[in-house]
C-alpha cells in the first residue's frame, strides 16, 4: 500500500521537486503559483512513483475562464499517452476533471465538468481512484465518475500516479493557478506518514500539450 502524504508548500515547491518553465513563484509562504509554460510535480522515476489507489486532494485556485492552468496526477513512468487523471481543468469557462488513458498509441479520454464551481475562489478538488472507478468532488460535493478505462495501480500491476500542478498560456498570458496544498491518502490509511520522493528525470514535456475532442458529460 502506498504511503499517506501531504504537502503544504511552507518551504517552497517542497515534494514537487521536479520542474519545468520560469514562472514558478513560491514568495509568499504555504503557496505557489505557476504561470507561463511551467509546472512542479513529483518525480516521476518509473511505475511505482508516487501513489496508488486512494483518495487525491488539491486545495487551489485559477485564473477564470481561461484554458491552461491544471493540477493533475501524471503517469508515474512520465510514459504519455498513458493514465494521466486530470484533477481540475478549465475550458469554456467550465471547471472539469478529466481520465485519460493509452488507445493504441493515441490520447483517448472523457470528462466530468464541476456546474456551479467559480475557479477564481479556493476551492478543495478531490479525486478517488478506486479499481474501475475514479470520482470527483468539490469542497466533498459529488461532481461526477468515470467507470471505464480506468488504469490499475502498481501494487495491483499498473502504474502509479504522480502530483502536477501545471500551467499552459494557451488563450492568455495572465492565466494562473495557485495551489496551497495537495494531499493523498490510500483506502483504510488512518494518519499522514512522511512519503518518501526518490529522483527521476522529466521526458514528456510536450505531452500535455495533445490535441483533445472533450466528451462533456
Amino acid at each position: 500500500m502506498s504511503k499517506a502524504f501531504f504537502e503544504s508548500f511552507d518551504n517552497g515547491i517542497g515534494a514537487l521537486n521536479h520542474t519545468w518553465g520560469n514562472g514558478i513563484d513560491t514568495s509568499v509562504k504555504g503557496q505557489v503559483t505557476i504561470r507561463g509554460n511551467s509546472g512542479i510535480m513529483e518525480q516521476p522515476w518509473g511505475k511505482a512513483a508516487g501513489h496508488g489507489y486512494g483518495t487525491y486532494s488539491v486545495k487551489a485556485k485559477m485564473s477564470a475562464d481561461v484554458q491552461g492552468p491544471a493540477a493533475l496526477l501524471w503517469p508515474g513512468d512520465d510514459r504519455w499517452p498513458g493514465p494521466e487523471y486530470d484533477i481540475v481543468e478549465v475550458i469554456h469557462g467550465k471547471a472539469y476533471g478529466t481520465v485519460h488513458w493509452n488507445n493504441n498509441g493515441k490520447d483517448a479520454y472523457t470528462t466530468r465538468t464541476f456546474d456551479g464551481v467559480d475557479e477564481t475562489k479556493v476551492h478543495t478538488y478531490t479525486l478517488d481512484w478506486k479499481p474501475g472507478k475514479i470520482a470527483y468532488y468539490v469542497d466533498g460535493k459529488w461532481m461526477g465518475e468515470v467507470n471505464h478505462n480506468i488504469g490499475k495501480d502498481h501494487a495491483n500491476g499498473g502504474i502509479n500516479s504522480v502530483f502536477s500542478i501545471m500551467n499552459r498560456d494557451f488563450e492568455s498570458k495572465h492565466a494562473f493557478i495557485t495551489v496551497y496544498e495537495v494531499s493523498y491518502k490510500p483506502h483504510g490509511g488512518s494518519r499522514l506518514d512522511a512519503e518518501v520522493v526518490e529522483e527521476g528525470s522529466w521526458s514528456s514535456l510536450e505531452a500535455p500539450t495533445a490535441n483533445r475532442d472533450y466528451d462533456f458529460a
